[in-house]
C-alpha cells in the first residue's frame, strides 16, 4: 500500500530533531560538530491498528528519511507484527541500517519506508513487541566507531499479543507472559547499553504500556534534565503527532525546540512563517511541513538575506533535504541568531492547506574557567570566574541563558571537595553576569598542601554540557617570584587596545616573564610576550589588542604570568566589551560636529573679546571743552556720541566744537586715560588727559573730561561754567544758544 504525499511529513520531524543535537550532556562532543546518532524506528503493522493508523507511521518514517541528520547519523526502519506460522517473520527489516552523509543518502530511504503495510492474518498480524525490542538492540549493538547515541521510537498501539506465536509457548497465556518476560529482559540490556526508548502511540493505544518501554530504557540521556527524560506520548490526529514526534526527537538528542508556527495557505498564495533561533544555537535545522511537494520554499535569515539551500553564506553552511516530498527541512551550521523567516508559495493549482514550520537546535558550546589568582596561599580569597562560548564567540544576550546551569567546585590536597558559589551578586548558581560569565568567590582552605584543582560545568536544555578543569598548585609564603595583573574592564571597537599593568615582586635575580591568554578569542592578542622582572618591586605595562577583523562580542578570560620554569606566579582577568566600528558616515558626522563646536567657540571668544574691545574703545562718555586760553571758562561743549564707534569727528567753527562727518578732527580712546586727537590734516597731537588741555593749531586750547574716569558731570568738576556770552539786543542772555552746546 502506498502512502499519500500529505502523511509523509510526519515521520521526517523526529529525524530532524535527531540530527541537529547531540544526544549527550555528561561530556560535550568537539564545539565544530554536534553529535552523531544512530536510529532505530519499530513501526507496528499489526491487524489491531487501523488503517489510518499505519499511514500515519508511515508517514512519520517519511519524516525520518527527509529530515535533517548528523553526516554521521545513521536510520533503520523495521516494521513489525507477529510470526504465527511457517513463511511468516515477526519483523521486516524495511530500511537496513543506512548513512545520511548526503541529501541523496537520506532521500534514498523514502521508497523503502513506502514498505511499510497492515498486515493480513497471512503474514502475522498480531503484536510482537518482544521481538521488535531484540531486532533493535541487535541493530544497536553492531560495531561503531563514532560511539553513536541509541535511540529507539516504538509507534505501536502498545497492545502485546502473540498467543498465535507458537515459539513463545504452547498456549496463548503462557505465550504472552514468555513475550512479557523477553521485553523484561530487553529493557535491561537496553539500559544497560544506554539505548533511549521513545514510545509513540496510535489508535487505542495502551499508555499504560507504552510507560513501560519508555522507563525500561536508558532514562538519563541528559543528566538531571526532565524534559529529555523518555516518555510515552499517544496521539489524536496528524498534528499531534507532527509536534509529539519533534519534541521527543529533540529531547531525545538533548535538542532545544522552539514553538511551532502554523497557518493557512490558500491555492496560488504567498505567506511568511516567522521562526527564531537562539543566539545560543550553533546548529539548527528549520522543519517545513508543506503537505504538497508542490508548494515551494524560500528562506530568510535575520538580515532579510534569502540563503542557498546548499552552500555557504556568511560563515553559516546549509544543507536542505526533502524539496520533493511533504516536508523539507534545511539545516544550518553556525546559524545567524535571530527572527528567521519561511516564505511558503502555492501554485494555483494546489488547494488551500494548513503548513507549519519549527525551529530544532543544539548549542556545541565550550566552557572555560579562570581564576584572578593562578597560584594562590592557603587562605586566599580566590575570584573563580565561568564562561561558555559558542562557535562565533561568547554570548551577551542575558535571555539566551536562560535554563543554563553553572557550577564550579575545589578539590585539592589536604581538604574535602567544596563547591564554589556562583551567581549575579550571589543570586544562585543560575545567574549570570548576562554575558554567559557566572563569577563567585572561595577561600583557600588553611590545611590545603599542594595539589589544587577547579573544575567547572556547563549545563542546560538545549545544549551539550561541557566540564572544564583548572589544576595548579598551593602557593608557598616564600615564593621568591610574584606578579599580579591589573586590565581595567574597557569597551574597544576593533583595532583599538587596552592598556594594564604587571606588578611584580621579584625577590631573586633579575629574569623574564612570559605572558599568555588563556579562554581569550584568537582576535585579541598581547603588545608583549615577555617582561622583564627586575630584582625587588617593579611595573611593567602591556597591551591588549582587539584585532581590526573581530566582531562585537564581550571577550573574557585571563591573563597569566609565567615564571622560568613555566609555572604561574599571577594574572589577572580580561573583561572587554568590543562594540561595532563607529560607520564613516558617523565619523564624518562627529568630526563636522566637532568642527562646528570648535568655531562656535572660537565665534563666542571672538564675540566676547570684540565687545569687551569695543567698551574699551567706546568715546560715549568723552565731554570735550574748548577755551581762549587754559583756566578761563570754556566756550564750548561737545559731547561724544552714543553709537559712533571708537572714533568720533568735529570741526570748530566760529569758536564753536560742531560735530561733523566730513573730514576734521578725529577723536579716540588711547591706553589707560589718554585720549588721542588727530588734527584735519592727519597729524597726531599730544595726548589729551582730563584736567590737562592741550593747544590747536589755531590758537585755541582743548580739554576733556571722562566719566569713566571720575570725571563731573558733564566736566562741570573740571572746567566749572562755560564763559557768559555778550547779550544780543532784545535778547535775554539765556535765550542765546550756543552751537555745540548740550549735544548728548
Amino acid at each position: 500500500m502506498r502512502v499519500t504525499s500529505s502523511l509523509r511529513f510526519l515521520f521526517a520531524l523526529i529525524v530532524t530533531a535527531a540530527v541537529v543535537l547531540p544526544p549527550t550532556a555528561a561530556r560535550a562532543a568537539p564545539p565544530s560538530d554536534v553529535k552523531p546518532v544512530r536510529v532505530v524506528v519499530l513501526v507496528d503493522e499489526s491487524g489491531s491498528l487501523k488503517e489510518q493508523d499505519v499511514r500515519r507511521e508511515r508517514a512519520a518514517a517519511q519524516l525520518i528519511a527527509l529530515s535533517e541528520l548528523s553526516p554521521q547519523s545513521q536510520v533503520a526502519v523495521l516494521g513489525f507484527g507477529s510470526s504465527n506460522g511457517p513463511g511468516q517473520s515477526a519483523v521486516d527489516i524495511v530500511c537496513p541500517l543506512t548513512g545520511v552523509e548526503t541529501v541523496q543518502d537520506r532521500e534514498s530511504l523514502n521508497p523503502c519506508v513506502e514498505k511499510l503495510r497492515l498486515r493480513g492474518a497471512a503474514e502475522g498480524n498480531d503484536t510482537d513487541h518482544a521481538a521488535a525490542l531484540v531486532q533493535a538492540l541487535k541493530i544497536m549493538s553492531e560495531p561503531d566507531d563514532q560511539q553513536r547515541a541509541k535511540i529507539v521510537f516504538l509507534l505501536t498501539d502498545g497492545v502485546l499479543d502473540v498467543g498465535d506465536s507458537p515459539q513463545y509457548g504452547p498456549d496463548a497465556r503462557t505465550r504472552n507472559r514468555t513475550a512479557e518476560a523477553q521485553i523484561k529482559q530487553s529493557l535491561g540490556d537496553a539500559k544497560k547499553d544506554q539505548v533511549q526508548i521513545w514510545p509513540l502511540g496510535f489508535g487505542a493505544a495502551d499508555k499504560a504500556a507504552l510507560d513501560t518501554f519508555a522507563a525500561g530504557g536508558w532514562t538519563k540521556p541528559c543528566g538531571d534534565q526532565k524534559t529529555a527524560t523518555p516518555t510515552a506520548r499517544v496521539v489524536a490526529n496528524s498534528a499531534d503527532v507532527e509536534r509529539s514526534l519533534l519534541e521527543a526527537f529533540a529531547y531525545a538528542r538533548c535538542a532545544g525546540i522552539e514553538e511551532s508556527v502554523t497557518d493557512s495557505l490558500d491555492s496560488g498564495a504567498t505567506i511568511d512563517l516567522h521562526v527564531n533561533i537562539p543566539i545560543i544555537a550553533t546548529d539548527g535545522s528549520i522543519v517545513v511541513v508543506k503537505r504538497d511537494p508542490r508548494v515551494k520554499v524560500a528562506y530568510f535569515d535575520p538580515e532579510g538575506d534569502q540563503v542557498p539551500k546548499q552552500g555557504e553564506m556568511k560563515e553559516s553552511a546549509f544543507q536542505a533535504a526533502g524539496e520533493a516530498g511533504p516536508v523539507e527541512s534545511l539545516r544550518i551550521r553556525n546559524p545567524l541568531p535571530g527572527r528567521w523567516r519561511v516564505q511558503l508559495t502555492s501554485p494555483p493549482q494546489v488547494s488551500r492547506q494548513d503548513v507549519s514550520a519549527t525551529v530544532v537546535w543544539q548549542g556545541a558550546l565550550r566552557a572555560w574557567i579562570t581564576l584572578d589568582n593562578p597560584r594562590p596561599a592557603r587562605g586566599a580569597r580566590v575570584d573563580v570566574r565561568l564562561g561558555l562560548q559558542t562557535r562565533s564567540g561568547e554570548i551577551t544576550d542575558p535571555a539566551a541563558l536562560e535554563g543554563l546551569r553553572f557550577s564550579a567546585r575545589m578539590s585539592g590536597d589536604g581538604f574535602e571537595e567544596q563547591p564554589v558559589e556562583l551567581g549575579d551578586s550571589g543570586q544562585g548558581a543560575d545567574r549570570t553576569r548576562g554575558d554567559g560569565v557566572a563569577s563567585g568567590q572561595i577561600v583557600i582552605p588553611a590545611t590545603a598542601t599542594g595539589a589544587l584543582s577547579f573544575v567547572g560545568e556547563v549545563s542546560g536544555p538545549g545544549v551539550a554540557g561541557d566540564v572544564r578543569p583548572y589544576a595548579t598548585r598551593i602557593a608557598v609564603a616564600t615564593e621568591p617570584l610574584r606578579a599580579s595583573v591589573q586590565l581595567p574592564p574597557a569597551v574597544v571597537e576593533p583595532g583599538g587596545e587596552i592598556t594594564g599593568v604587571i606588578g611584580i615582586t621579584n625577590d631573586a635575580g633579575p629574569t623574564q616573564l612570559d605572558l599568555r591568554l588563556v579562554d581569550v578569542p584568537g582576535t585579541v592578542s598581547l603588545s608583549a610576550q615577555r617582561v622583564q622582572a627586575p630584582s625587588g618591586t617593579s611595573e611593567q605595562r602591556f597591551a591588549l589588542r582587539v584585532g581590526p577583523g573581530a566582531g562585537a562580542s564581550r571577550v573574557s578570560g585571563s591573563v597569566q604570568v609565567l615564571g622560568p620554569a613555566g609555572q604561574p606566579v599571577g594574572g589577572g582577568f580580561v573583561d572587554v566589551e568590543v562594540r561595532p566600528p563607529t560607520p564613516l558616515w558617523q565619523r564624518a558626522l562627529w568630526a563636522l560636529l566637532i568642527i562646528l563646536l570648535i568655531l562656535a567657540a572660537a565665534l563666542v571668544v571672538w564675540w566676547v573679546k570684540r565687545q569687551k574691545e569695543r567698551r574699551i574703545a567706546d568715546p560715549s562718555e568723552l565731554t570735550l571743552h574748548l577755551f581762549d586760553r587754559p583756566g578761563e571758562p570754556y566756550v564750548s561743549r561737545l559731547q561724544a556720541p552714543l553709537g559712533g564707534g571708537p572714533e568720533f569727528t568735529f570741526e570748530i567753527g566760529e569758536g564753536h566744537l560742531i560735530p561733523t562727518h566730513r573730514t576734521g578732527y578725529a577723536v579716540r580712546r588711547g591706553q589707560g586715560r589718554a585720549v588721542l586727537v588727530r588734527d584735519p590734516s592727519g597729524r597726531e597731537l599730544e595726548p589729551l588727559f582730563p584736567g590737562r588741555p592741550i593747544a590747536l593749531p589755531g590758537g585755541m586750547f582743548l580739554g576733556v573730561d571722562d566719566r569713566r574716569a571720575g570725571g563731573g558731570d558733564n566736566g562741570q568738576a573740571a572746567y566749572g561754567s562755560p564763559r557768559p556770552q555778550p547779550a544780543e539786543p532784545n535778547q535775554s542772555r539765556t535765550q542765546r544758544p550756543m552751537p555745540g552746546d548740550d549735544l548728548l
